[in-house]
């Protein structure tokens, strides 16, 4: 459809060709009428680069470095779901039982339920806590607040937020008040709550000892158990993370606690090792920078 005469007339006014293309006039607030062109077709941005790679797996939305890396993916997402079900399903199924069932229950069964919801929300929380520190760390984003800590107050609240899981009452923290480290408080918390929760989930009996000592400038957290202990060939992975596709994962919860402890206590200037036999139990190590001014 061609323009119309006014329309042509205006845009002669304005030093533009009538034939320029459809316009539109828009009214704006100091009253005058300005053209907008409307493009039959969206311009195309220029492409000033295309990142072919990704440092992890969990970075990598689609593509990936390689076919493996995009199977380590899907794997990780799967475990992430798959631990975000369990609980998920505990807090639906108690509390709608609560919901249409009320007056059937005694108020010491409510209260039961309402803890199990409770702990159920808990173990949820500290899942999501844990998938974002992780995609923190992989994009460089992870802020520690480092400072002197109290490891044994800090294991002993590792422990008390897992009182919960069938074996917790095997847990002893053998560490002594006013043993300090250099650290972040809430991480090294979560890293022990993560050595932990895979003691008590793969150790039916027992002690799980959390003790501490120094050497050389360092402080040494070791959390032991006796439970079935590692196979030698999966020990070289046992920190990379999510066993690949059809691999069956050793003691790390959703394969992402164990990477995650390491990535945490690597951003502490620190490692963590482990000792394992098959049938024994499994001695995890952490060392830690310890604190400014420690005696």
């Amino acid at each position: 459809m061609g323009v119309r005469p006014r329309a042509r007339a205006a845009a002669r006014r304005r030093g533009q060709h009538p034939d320029a293309g459809p316009h539109r006039i828009s009214e704006r607030r100091d009253r005058r009428f300005d053209p907008v062109v409307r493009d039959r077709a969206p311009a195309r941005l220029p492409v000033v680069g295309v990142r072919r790679g990704y440092p992890h797996p969990l970075t990598c939305p689609s593509g990936g470095r390689n076919a493996l890396d995009d199977l380590r993916f899907a794997d990780l997402i799967s475990k992430i779901a798959h631990e975000l079900r369990s609980p998920l399903t505990s807090v639906k199924g108690f509390s709608a039982t609560l919901v249409k069932r009320w007056d059937r229950f005694t108020d010491d069964q409510k209260l039961q339920f309402v803890q199990t919801i409770h702990s159920d929300a808990e173990r949820m929380g500290r899942i999501v806590s844990e998938v974002l520190d992780l995609a923190r760390l992989e994009s460089g984003r992870l802020e520690l607040h480092r400072t002197e800590v109290d490891l044994s107050a800090i294991a002993h609240k590792a422990a008390e937020h897992l009182r919960d899981l069938p074996g917790a009452d095997r847990v002893k923290v053998e560490i002594e008040d006013g043993f300090k480290a250099f650290a972040d408080a809430e991480r090294l918390q979560h890293v022990l709550g993560n050595l932990l929760e895979n003691a008590i989930k793969f150790s039916d009996e027992g002690d799980i000892v959390v003790g501490a000592d120094r050497h050389d400038g360092t402080v040494h957290v070791i959390v032991a158990d006796a439970g079935i202990g590692i196979d030698p060939d999966r020990l070289p992975a046992i920190f990379s993370g999510p066993a690949p596709a059809g691999q069956r994962s050793g003691p790390s919860g959703s394969g992402l606690g164990l990477y995650l402890t390491k990535r945490l206590v690597e951003a502490h200037g620190g490692e963590i090792t482990v000792d394992s036999k098959v049938s024994k139990g499994s001695t995890f190590t952490v060392t830690l920078p310890a604190a400014e001014h420690a005696s």
